[in-house]
């Protein structure tokens, strides 16, 4: 093909996709001539991407999966003339499968190392994000302005959409690289995209980005000269926070450290010094003075929970609190389960005895401890008689330790109950059954203690258990 009817086609195909026409009209011209699908859409300069560039600069997704499938869908010989143009500049080999060339386009980069996931996490297409990556891009793949990657610039952008989109259907393999997780990719000045995020007060982006617990002691190695401000080196995404004055970002930085387990939390963000030396709040007074509110919340004097404004304790509106969220199916079901055996126990245990047969249950219980038997008493406290016992295994208790042990369901930490297990052979109690007060065969409880009676058919065990129906 000449010279000039080749520029002819390729500024027809161009004004084509600029001007939004349909994927099949497209797809027409690329049938016609498979090799301008990665020749530049401008021969005027070399910065200009490939139609798939395009493509994704203005959200044509239906034109996107159209050119997708005709790689997909073509022979061999097809695919390859393609991307004979890219593979000629790039200086890569010709694929050697249909597949192999449908991720080859989909990280087909322009002079400035820019991928088409790029282009759709710039303006904002989670549903391109989506489907290039369903077909194999990498989001791996930094741009030679400084190696950010594609998350960067959706962070860039502030589109939490992309950030979700991009986090939550990366393939498995892409989750992380030499024990770095995608969350935390660096550029080549150290900036993650929590950075960008922070310093471009996308708060909905740095929402969705902590969602995915990135790294808030990441900081940066060098000046970057996409920051429209001078930054230290070393800074957090806490010290950009406090560079540009915005409270609502540090208040989520330090509410989502407050979140974390013990375990997990680290050293207080406030803490971190940048390459001068300076911790956030001093940061923060240089470059904002009149924000008072801001600097005081950055200041590690008082405790992070006060600073937060957080209620101190495990109440609502503590951290605590805040750090279980919405309770799971699995946390229901063991409420539910925790208000089915106080149920048992109020059907199974007995009305409160009269004062006369209180004094007669006393004078037994101090018989048998003058005669030393532990037969038919509580095998955790030994005060008292058994009164129920699990379904399953049948080691019996009083009411009152039977009582603790439901309310010992509640965890230490947000309130939410868990599953009960017996405190003898730690198996999950399902539901409490009444130990009957007859005498066994030697005029008193077995020799068990009532802890392994077997169940009956009809309701009733055989040593006089019977069974609290739920």
């Amino acid at each position: 093909m000449g010279c000039a009817s080749s520029t002819v086609a390729v500024a027809d195909l161009n004004k084509s996709l600029k001007a939004g026409e349909s994927g099949r009209s497209v797809l027409l011209k690329l049938e016609a001539a498979p090799w301008l699908l990665s020749t530049p859409t401008s021969v005027i300069t070399t910065t200009a991407g490939t139609p798939l560039h395009v493509a994704c600069e203005h959200k044509q997704l239906q034109v996107v999966q159209q050119m997708l499938s005709f790689l997909s869908c073509s022979p061999l010989c097809t695919v390859r003339e393609a991307l004979q143009p890219y593979c000629r500049r790039m200086g890569q080999q010709l694929p050697g499968s249909p597949a192999e060339g449908v991720r080859m386009a989909v990280d087909m980069i322009n002079c400035k190392g820019q991928t088409p996931l790029m282009y759709a996490c710039t303006v904002g297409s989670p549903e391109l994000v989506k489907l290039l990556l369903s077909q194999g891009a990498d989001p791996w793949v930094g741009d030679r302005c400084g190696s950010r990657t594609a998350l960067h610039y959706a962070a860039m952008s502030g589109s939490a959409a992309c950030v979700e989109a991009i986090l939550a259907h990366v393939a498995p393999r892409h989750m992380s690289r030499q024990g770095v997780r995608l969350v935390n990719a660096r550029s080549f000045c150290g900036l993650t995209a929590l950075h960008y995020a922070v310093f471009f007060d996308h708060t909905q982006a740095v929402a969705e980005l902590l969602r995915h617990d990135p790294l808030l002691s990441a900081v940066t190695s060098s000046k970057s000269y996409d920051m429209l401000c001078t930054c230290e080196t070393l800074s957090s995404p806490l010290h950009f926070a406090a560079i540009k004055g915005n409270a609502e970002t540090a208040r989520q930085l330090l509410q989502h450290h407050a979140l974390l387990s013990a375990a997990a939390r680290g050293q207080d963000p406030r803490l971190q010094r940048n390459a001068a030396h300076q911790l956030p709040w001093q940061v923060a007074a240089s470059h904002h003075p009149g924000s008072r509110d801001l600097v005081a919340m950055l200041h590690p004097g008082q405790a992070l929970e006060r600073a937060l404004g957080l209620v101190p304790g495990g109440g609502p509106g503590s951290a605590d609190a805040l750090r279980t969220g919405p309770a799971s199916l699995a946390t229901l079901a063991a409420a539910a389960l925790q208000a089915k055996l106080r149920a048992d126990l109020e059907r199974a245990l007995p009305h409160q005895e009269e004062e006369g047969d209180t004094e007669k249950v006393e004078e037994e219980q101090g018989q048998r401890q003058d005669g030393g038997e532990d037969d038919g008493l509580c095998g955790v406290c030994f005060a008292e008689r058994e009164q129920v016992a699990p379904a399953g295994c049948r080691h019996g208790l009083c009411g009152r330790c039977a009582a603790e042990l439901c309310r010992g369901m509640q965890t230490a930490r947000g309130g939410r109950p868990r599953p009960l297990g017996c405190p003898f052979c730690r198996r999950e109690v399902s539901a409490f059954v009444a130990v009957a007060s007859e005498p066994g065969p030697s005029g008193g409880q077995a020799a068990c203690g009532g802890r392994c009676l077997p169940e009956s058919a009809g309701g009733v065990g055989a040593a006089g258990v019977v069974l609290v129906e739920a």
